[in-house]
């Protein structure tokens, strides 16, 4: 009977363990994973923060070299050059007179032409200090310009030599610069400003 009694008691003892120990181990290894999970996450989230953070760094601009800087200042520095002109023009109305004068042999046509107003632009501003109102300036003898308005013509008049017969002086008056210079008429031109003049900056 002692032998039997002692069998049983590990049967018991069998029985009764296993439970034990299966819930226990079962309990560990559910638990671990979890663990583990939950640190590769956070370890996941640092190194994203590092990467973030050394984008940023690589983001950020290095200092400019000085000779960067310098042809940066100079850019900035430098500005068009703007052209300064003047326009020069009669400060009275009708102060322009055009003198177209003929020639051929002894013989002289003077042509008169009176316009309202008119201006040049010139680059570079005049002398004016010997300039006289009465006598006006030849302004394409005196100024360099490559633009030049006149507006308006207002009176004209013809001085023809009294030689010449009415009818003659018709015929001439009705010809054209082109067909006077191939009838032998040479032609010499001059524009004057007379009056006080004004000069304007443009």
């Amino acid at each position: 009977m002692p032998v039997k009694t002692k069998k049983t008691t590990k049967a018991k003892n069998k029985v009764k363990k296993p439970p034990v120990k299966a819930s226990a181990k079962k309990t560990k290894k559910t638990k671990k994973p979890a663990a583990k999970k939950t640190a590769k996450k956070a370890v996941a989230k640092k190194s994203s923060a590092k990467k973030t953070v050394t984008k940023h760094e690589q983001g950020r601009r290095k200092p400019a070299k000085t000779s960067v800087k310098k042809a940066a200042n100079k850019r900035a520095t430098k500005k068009p050059t703007e052209k300064t002109a003047w326009k020069i023009s009669p400060e009275i109305s009708q102060s322009i007179l055009k003198i177209d004068t003929w020639k051929k042999g002894d013989l002289t046509i003077e042509h008169l032409n009176v316009y309202r107003s008119g201006w040049i632009i010139v680059d570079q501003l005049p002398e004016l200090g010997g300039y006289n109102p009465d006598e006006g300036v030849n302004i394409f003898e005196e100024f360099e310009f490559e633009e030049h308005q006149l507006h308006d013509g207002a009176n004209e008049a013809s001085i023809f030599p009294n030689e010449l017969p009415a009818e003659e002086r018709a015929r001439l008056h009705s010809l054209s610069e082109a067909e006077l210079v191939d009838e032998g008429w040479t032609l010499d031109s001059v524009t004057r400003f007379k009056g006080p003049l004004v000069v304007e900056e443009v």
